[in-house]
């Protein structure tokens, strides 16, 4: 979570929201990395365990599934082409919800 650049050729400085299917209070505006790279994505962000990081892969067209294998993690996320919002569902340690990225 260091560097801020072009969304497609470096590590981006994003905001997130994580909103839970049970009563746990959502997460709003929390920073978060993403990287962009082909087909490939990755994302992470600090939990209170330490940096939590979800890879994956285009399946076409803005479409991505990721996995987070010390978290049990999976995840969606889509893109609208030329929008700055990736939205998505998340499944993690039992808990699931929705997460949407605001890119800069």
């Amino acid at each position: 979570m260091k560097n801020k650049g072009d969304f497609f050729n470096a590590n981006t400085i994003a905001k997130m929201d994580s909103v839970f299917y049970d009563e746990t209070p959502a997460y709003e505006r929390e920073e978060c990395e993403i990287r962009i790279n082909g087909d490939e994505i990755v994302v992470s962000y600090e939990d209170e365990d330490g940096v939590v990081i979800y890879k994956g892969k285009d399946e076409g067209h803005g479409h991505f599934v990721l996995e987070c294998p010390e978290k049990q993690g999976k995840a969606t996320l889509h893109q609208i082409p030329k929008s700055k919002f990736l939205e998505g569902f998340w499944i993690e340690e039992g808990y699931r919800g929705f997460w949407r990225i605001t890119l800069p």
